[in-house]
């Protein structure tokens, strides 16, 4: 898969876990969280251009977390 598109998928992941931790807290920045989804939205347009079928782009998402997780151990 392509540096790029990991980047990417990478930096959407982030702005995710930082929309989830704004919102989650007490008294959220509501301007912090405006520019948090203005970023995630940014960054899934450009995932978009380089990955234009959705089903594609989830594929390469799954790909790269297997990679990130590594691979499963055995339960039971």
């Amino acid at each position: 898969m392509n540096s790029l598109i990991e980047r990417l998928i990478a930096t959407h992941r982030h702005l995710n876990r930082e929309i989830r931790r704004e919102a989650a807290r007490g008294v959220p920045d509501h301007f912090r969280l405006r520019h948090l989804k203005k970023q995630r939205l940014a960054v899934k347009d450009r995932l978009v251009r380089h990955i234009p079928e959705a089903s594609e782009f989830r594929r390469a998402a799954c790909r790269l977390l297997a990679r990130v997780r590594g691979p499963r151990q055995a339960e039971g």
